[in-house]
């Protein structure tokens, strides 16, 4: 069983051009990393590892409730486009992809950081979907 993000603008714009894996990779092309999935386990460990950076930086409580939003485990979700939210978990992840022991927990921060960043440059929220 998965977790799977989308950047909602690119998957909106994947599916108004068939939604197939032709135009799947023309998306990549365009857009850079605008897909993700992990397991639920590794969703959840990340999301730990997260709160915990946050918690250690001081991060206010509302704004570590709308970034841990990202990590929604078996529900659908959008993360709305929020800068300030969208910084702070590159920050958060960023530190997880540097400084955590397991290469399974760096390799989907850094995707999810990518993927975080499209979002950003695209000004568009975020899809999550277990």
């Amino acid at each position: 069983m998965t977790v799977s993000w989308m950047v909602k603008v690119v998957n909106d714009w994947w599916r108004e051009r068939g939604g197939d894996a032709e135009s799947f990779s023309e998306a990549s092309r365009v857009f850079g990393r605008w897909i993700h999935s992990m397991s639920y386990g590794s969703c959840f460990m990340l999301r730990e590892e997260v709160e915990k950076y946050l918690e250690s930086r001081g991060a206010s409580a509302g704004l570590t409730v709308r970034a841990l939003g990202l990590f929604c485990g078996a529900m659908d979700v959008e993360l709305e486009y929020d800068e300030q939210v969208y910084e702070l978990l590159k920050e958060a992840l960023d530190h997880v992809a540097k400084t955590n022991e397991s290469e399974i927990l760096r390799s989907h921060a850094r995707a999810l950081m990518e993927l975080i960043a499209t979002a950003e440059r695209l000004k568009s929220s975020i899809l999550c979907s277990g």
